[in-house]
């Protein structure tokens, strides 16, 4: 089995997606959720989840800005496709001062 690379951890710092740039950093006090901003604000976080029907490999969650404390939106098998559903599902807001959430 080749494992993608987009679904290697950590994601990247930036990337490029439909004419959107964002920077992915890492959630303060966390070495499994990750922060998603653009230059309108922020979008909300990316986390690792447990494998999705038995699949082997690390899953990551998504939640939107002020979604943090609530089950996830959606959970995906690469980072990448995680940051876009944030990039095109999602309202920038302001970054909440601290997160204690949990994926």
């Amino acid at each position: 089995m080749t494992i993608d690379s987009r679904a290697a951890l950590p994601p990247d710092p930036t990337y490029d997606y439909g004419g959107h740039s964002v920077q992915i950093t890492p959630e303060p006090g966390s070495r499994t959720q990750w922060r998603v901003m653009d230059d309108d604000g922020y979008l909300g976080i990316i986390a690792t989840a447990d494998p999705v029907k038995g699949e082997p490999e690390v899953h990551f969650a998504v939640h939107f800005a002020g979604e943090e404390d609530i089950p996830p939106t959606k959970i995906v098998p690469l980072w990448t496709t995680a940051v876009e559903f944030l990039i095109d599902a999602g309202e920038p807001q302001s970054p909440p001062e601290s997160s204690d959430s949990a994926a």
